[in-house]
């Protein structure tokens, strides 16, 4: 359909805020945006504060934008704070728990789409404590990992440079999470053969559809282009610009189609 191939460009300021128990959420992509494969939401944690949920059919790849806390995944705590990741195995109840004196801001990733209506409160934890280990993990289960991206090897790209994150390589089989980097200047148009969207974490630009000029860019501008959709980024400013990117089918940033003929 052609609405579904259209690239879009929000801020987060316009998108909907919702309360949820301990905090809010923000849908930024979803099956109303034209999403086939890949849906994301912002939230915030208030202080002193936890927000837990479950889905099934959907893996989930997170990152924390602002503050410190827990992720909670079954019986795994993982502590985070800025700049962390963490992947979320499908059907694996989890929670957010604020820690700390601000709050926790967690921009996240889930594919495929699902309904939100399928994403229900996270029953509390059972107490498995004198249980032996062994029947706590059976064979092929896939575990929930956490990642700093400081630890993480940069790829460069020409003059941008990328942070793989989250990928099949840790058992996140639907799709890619990562960070990257976007010196001043325009790069070449490009298409992907997967979806993406992309987060601004700092700096301001200009989005470009073919060669079209989509909208300025800025903290909180959220982008989602469908498979096949030629775009590029531009930095405008003095400073790097940094994006949370995601892509569905699982793929590297460095993926790219060619034209036929």
């Amino acid at each position: 359909m052609l609405e579904q191939r259209r690239a879009r460009l929000r801020q987060e300021r316009e998108i909907e805020r919702l309360a949820i128990d301990g905090g809010a959420v923000q849908w930024l992509v979803d099956r109303e945006l034209g999403a086939e494969h890949l849906m994301a939401y912002r939230m915030t944690v208030d202080r002193d504060s936890a927000a837990g949920h479950v889905h099934l059919g959907a893996e989930e790849a997170l990152y924390v934008v602002e503050g410190d806390g827990e992720v909670r995944v079954e019986q795994i705590v993982h502590p985070v704070g800025k700049g962390r990741a963490v992947f979320v195995p499908e059907g694996d109840a989890h929670s957010y728990v604020n820690t700390g004196a601000a709050p926790l801001v967690v921009v996240g990733a889930m594919a495929p789409v699902i309904d939100v209506g399928d994403i229900h409160p996270a029953m509390p934890a059972l107490d498995l404590r004198g249980v032996r280990q062994s029947a706590l993990e059976p064979a092929g289960v896939v575990t929930p990992t956490t990642i700093d991206e400081r630890l993480v090897t940069p790829t460069l790209m020409g003059e941008r440079s990328f942070r793989l994150l989250v990928s099949p390589q840790l058992g996140c089989l639907r799709m890619t999470l990562f960070t990257g980097i976007i010196p001043t200047g325009r790069a070449r148009l490009h298409a992907h053969p997967h979806e993406e969207l992309v987060y601004i974490l700092a700096g301001d630009g200009r989005l470009w559809i073919e060669d079209d000029q989509v909208g300025e860019l800025r903290p909180g501008s959220v982008v989602f282009v469908p498979v096949g959709v030629r775009h590029t980024l531009e930095n405008t400013g003095a400073v790097d610009m940094k994006v949370l990117g995601a892509f569905s089918p699982a793929g590297s940033p460095e993926a790219k189609l060619t034209a036929s003929g």
